[in-house]
């Protein structure tokens, strides 16, 4: 099997994509501005979730799954009320965002 070459300077090289960030950083930007966050909440923890959402939606998910995922961090790990109007929204935004890249 091929392994990746070291680079010059002895670091293992790392794959870079960076459309993949860029739509992470898009739809972690959507929640952060849409959702009602505590506080506390990290961005780190923002953008790890829009990561697994980004996945979820370029892997197929339907709308109302990403609905219902939005909804649950909302709820049940910020424990914020969540507003369904403006969550069907954002799914639809974040949906919009990652299949039109």
């Amino acid at each position: 099997m091929n392994a990746p070459l070291p680079s010059p300077h002895g670091f293992r090289r790392i794959k870079f994509h960076p459309r993949q960030e860029i739509l992470d950083e898009v739809v972690a930007g959507l929640l952060w501005m849409q959702l009602d966050l505590p506080r506390d909440v990290s961005r780190e923890e923002i953008e790890d979730f829009a990561h697994r959402l980004v996945s979820r939606i370029r892997g197929g998910a339907p709308e109302a799954s990403v609905a219902a995922e939005i909804a649950a961090l909302q709820s049940g790990h910020f424990c914020r009320p969540a507003n369904l109007p403006v969550i069907r929204a954002l799914a639809q935004r974040s949906m919009q965002a990652v299949r039109g890249a």
